[in-house]
């Protein structure tokens, strides 16, 4: 609806003007009405009407004097005369002085149809012109914001400064910036259609610019890789500390109200241009981290450096261990190990980057697997499967290893179809053979191979094809295995004791083999538990 204003000395005129069309039906409001130029520059202040539409004849005021005060205060406001033909030549002269149009009395309806029509017709052309320019403003703000945010080499150049200040980023309302990227969780898992991306993205924008409230200002844009980015330019360097409580309400509307999450990755505040580019850095690592700091909402890239300091250490033998318990077929080892590993993470507090490049590992073995039982990755698992993608969007450590669990198990499922050998039969018992009797420190290969009436170089083969290691290896492995629990068990026990239960008479050859395949010697590995 367009809002109209109308002013006229006559009574009669007035009434006859309220009713001479069916306003609303035609898509225009009537606001208001005025009996001189004095009441009608009031109204004009009071109702902010698209049209006023005014008698050239009235008292106190006139419709000229009144029209060059509407245009000199309004200029987007459409203003129309209503003369008589005495006064054409008059009404003409007012058109070259800024009055949008006239009229000439008396009018019928269709007269005053085609006029309106005229009117609406400009002011949708103007609004239309308006709207492309706004947008190709946005555009180049955006384009120039995506400059600061990416381009190392955005300094103080003339180019940059005049950018600023053509959209009022001017230096002097504060040089000290924070760059906060924000990710609506999930996108590439529901595949949504463009559209919905750009509503979720309008959203959370919209209540950004409600929610984060800073001394000075701040500029929201839409980022790489759908990300909404919150440039912070503090007024005072003294005022740039960090406050969650915005982000956290964020979150917590659109779970609420729209039925998705966001997290937030909060770069480091800085001085200067160049502190821009280095905090969007820092807040898309924040970001990379999130799964490692227990699904919080708002991530801190201070946060992340302390913990990025504890790289702890992933030992080797855990996937070597998921190996051969895929193998051998082995589901409940296979969950039991991914569970280890999942708790040596967390215990351990690794960074963000370390648990991908351990997840990462953990995918490469299973696909190895799946090449080695002769599958290819296509006949188990969809063309668009992205396995290493998938890892680096998990939003928690937890929702990793679901995923991971999910991942081995589908292999686990597939690996039934293929037949079971005699040898791979032979390995199962003789493994668990090992297990039971590690501790025997005389266990040999010929002792094994005569419990299963197995030539001993088959054991050899059938250890070397299944487990990729041969006999001798596996009951080390075992054995250390062993040692480690009871070095790790708190019991206090002594080492000769420790040596004796793994199958070691001679304490100098358990602790020579404990550091070979450790690293530590036992009296170190015990200490670091």
């Amino acid at each position: 609806m367009y809002k109209v204003i109308f002013a006229d000395d006559e009574a009669r005129f007035r009434s006859y003007f309220k009713c001479v069309i069916d306003w609303n039906a035609h898509g225009f409001e009537l606001c208001g009405e005025a009996k001189n130029g004095l009441e009608a520059l009031k109204l004009v202040e009071e109702k902010l009407p698209d049209i006023a539409i005014v008698d050239i004849n009235m008292p106190y005021m006139n419709g000229m004097e009144l029209a060059a005060k509407v245009k000199e205060s309004y200029p987007s406001i459409f203003v129309v005369l209503v003369t008589g033909h005495s006064e054409f030549e008059y009404a003409r002269k007012a058109v070259k002085i800024g009055v949008d149009d006239y009229i000439l009395k008396p009018f019928d309806e269709e007269e005053l149809l085609i006029a309106l029509a005229k009117i609406k017709s400009s002011m949708e052309k103007l609004q239309s012109e308006r709207d492309k320019t706004q947008k190709e403003r946005l555009a180049l703000k955006e384009s120039f914001l995506n400059l600061l945010i990416s381009n190392d080499d955005a300094g103080d150049s003339e180019m940059i400064v005049d950018q600023m200040n053509l959209f009022e980023m001017q230096r002097k309302e504060g040089g000290c910036f924070r760059v906060i990227s924000v990710e609506i969780d999930g996108l590439h898992e529901e595949l949504l259609n463009p559209a919905e991306v750009r509503l979720r993205k309008s959203t959370v924008s919209s209540l950004l610019g409600d929610l984060i409230q800073i001394a000075g200002k701040h500029h929201i844009f839409n980022g790489p890789e759908n990300r909404i980015i919150m440039l912070l330019q503090y007024a005072h360097e003294e005022s740039s500390s960090f406050s969650e409580e915005g982000f956290v309400k964020l979150n917590s509307m659109v779970r609420k109200h729209f039925g998705f999450t966001v997290t937030v990755g909060a770069g480091r505040a800085g001085s200067g241009l160049a502190s821009i580019r280095q905090s969007y850095k820092e807040s898309v690592i924040a970001l990379r981290n999130r799964i490692s700091m227990n699904m919080n909402a708002v991530l801190k890239y201070e946060d992340i450096v302390s913990r990025s300091a504890n790289i702890g250490f992933y030992p080797s033998e855990m996937n070597e261990n998921l190996l051969i318990h895929l193998r051998l077929r082995d589901e409940d080892r296979i969950k039991e190990t991914l569970d280890a590993i999942q708790n040596y993470i967390r215990n351990n507090q690794l960074s963000g980057d370390y648990i991908h490049m351990i997840l990462a590992g953990l995918v490469s073995l299973c696909l190895t697997y799946v090449h080695e039982i002769g599958k290819h990755v296509n006949d188990i698992f969809p063309d668009h499967f992205s396995p290493f993608e998938e890892i680096t969007n998990q939003p928690s450590l937890e929702a990793a290893f679901e995923w991971m669990n999910g991942l081995y198990m589908k292999v686990m499922e597939h690996s039934k179809s293929v037949k079971r050998s005699k040898s791979n039969k032979i390995l199962t018992l003789a493994r668990e053979h090992i297990d039971t009797h590690y501790a025997d420190s005389q266990l040999k290969v010929e002792d094994i191979s005569r419990h299963f009436l197995i030539q001993p170089r088959y054991l050899l083969k059938i250890f070397k094809d299944g487990l990729g290691m041969s006999v001798s290896d596996y009951i080390v492995e075992t054995r250390m295995k062993r040692a480690k629990e009871l070095l790790s068990s708190g019991q206090n026990l002594r080492l000769s004791s420790i040596a004796e239960m793994v199958g070691y008479s001679d304490l100098g050859h358990f602790s020579k083999t404990f550091k070979k395949h450790t690293g530590l010697s036992p009296s170190e590995y015990e200490v670091t538990r």
